[in-house]
């Protein structure tokens, strides 16, 4: 997990900054190297924010409004506030949609120019880049924005959601591939930030070398059961220590906050007194997550905007685990009218860890139905069982629909408490 940030020069706004820093901060917690370049130059344009990781590129368009967003492809776009008082975005100039656009030209005919700078491998199709338009600080849920296949519009909350679960099939670049891109660009690493958001991480992989062999040991040991039960065994000795301590010395003990309760129950408070109110259960999931895709004339699908006429929807609807179990439940809506979908319900083809790496093998006998078809205009549901208990320091799902017609798809279920 790491994250760089690379400029061409460092934006002058502070609701740029904080962007940035924002999805730096996000990004930084997920898996493999993400590379944020922002404010530089490309082909005469200058890009607002440009992310890196291995299987994809994303090139962004940062707008910030505070209000609904109101917009089309070729039209003016608007931002209403409560008043509902409109103002125009980007008066005099191109859309957000089409400065995306030609950001992804400008940046893709680079990407060609300098491909055998780049990489080695004449597999990589530099043309898969990603457009997005992220509305900060986030998409009031009013908002009108009829987009297309082509560009994804979303709040800043969401995009590193977005950036993680989304994939290019024609891309797989090496970590030191994507380093050479930003260099290409005459970008500076924003260092200043990188060690705001990564703290001392960032220390000990720049010039304090000493340190890696004990964060590298610490690694380990948080990544496996018993590591993570001997760390609970020895904060417990030293509690217990402390408190001797301080009790047998006539020192009264302050009263520390909670610990972060786990993954079985937490105990709420009814706000008097902190007597508590009830048992909560925080195992079970029953919002919906639905990733809304639309197949190219080249056969290809590309993710878009739920409310676009999609030709197929996948909806994660119910996830649970509870009881030493984890049960997962979603549907899938065929909404073309001459393909056949057929899934089969295996490890091959479902992928289910968590946000420690931990990696859940299905019981594929009891998941059901074993191959999910879903015939051209019909939906099915597809109920997924895993015979294990969720990791008790796990508060993450990453599950993943792959290796199917319609590509692969990815949800992130959180089930901590907020």
């Amino acid at each position: 997990m790491a994250v760089q940030i690379w400029i061409g020069e460092k934006p002058e706004h502070p609701n740029e900054r904080r962007a940035i820093t924002q999805l730096a901060t996000q990004l930084s917690r997920l898996d493999g190297l993400y590379i944020v370049m922002a404010n530089f130059s490309v082909g005469g344009r200058s890009i607002d924010v440009v992310v890196l990781k291995n299987e994809g590129i994303f090139v962004i368009e940062l707008k910030h409004c505070d209000g609904k967003v109101f917009g089309d492809v070729n039209g003016a776009w608007f931002v209403e506030n409560s008043n509902q008082e409109r103002k125009r975005i980007n008066p005099g100039r191109k859309n957000p949609y089409n400065q995306v656009i030609a950001y992804y030209y400008a940046l893709t005919n680079f990407l060609t120019e300098h491909r055998a700078d780049i990489t080695t491998n004449r597999s990589v199709d530099v043309r898969a880049v990603r457009r997005v338009v992220a509305i900060a600080p986030a998409l009031h849920p009013e908002s009108r924005i009829e987009s297309d296949w082509k560009v994804q519009v979303l709040g800043l909350d969401e995009l590193p959601i977005h950036i993680f679960t989304e994939r290019s099939t024609n891309m797989n670049w090496s970590d030191s591939e994507l380093q050479r891109i930003p260099q290409l660009l005459n970008c500076t690493r924003w260092e200043e930030i990188e060690h705001l958001v990564l703290g001392e991480s960032v220390l000990a992989t720049h010039s304090f070398t000493p340190l890696r062999p004990w964060r590298n040991w610490w690694k380990q040991l948080r990544s496996t059961w018993t590591g993570q039960g001997l760390i609970a065994v020895s904060v417990a000795l030293l509690v217990m220590a402390v408190w001797f301590a301080v009790n047998t010395s006539g020192t009264r003990l302050v009263t520390l906050p909670p610990m972060e309760p786990t993954l079985t129950s937490v105990i709420a408070s009814d706000g008097n007194q902190g007597n508590p109110k009830s048992i909560t259960a925080r195992c079970e999931w029953n919002d919906t997550q639905t990733i809304a895709r639309l197949r190219a004339t080249d056969g290809s699908w590309q993710s878009v905007q739920a409310g676009v006429n999609a030709d197929a929807l996948l909806t994660l609807q119910h996830v649970t685990a509870c009881d030493g179990e984890i049960h997962v439940q979603f549907r899938i809506n065929n909404n073309t009218n001459d393909l056949n979908m057929q899934i089969p319900l295996d490890d091959a083809h479902l992928m289910i860890r968590d946000s420690l790496g931990t990696k859940y093998a299905l019981a594929v006998i009891r998941s059901q139905p074993r191959i999910i078809q879903i015939m051209p205009g019909q939906n099915a549901i597809g109920n997924v069982v895993v015979a294990r208990g969720l990791h008790p320091s796990a508060t993450t799902l990453i599950i993943t629909l792959q290796n199917t017609v319609i590509g692969d798809a990815t949800w992130v279920v959180t089930l901590a408490r907020e």
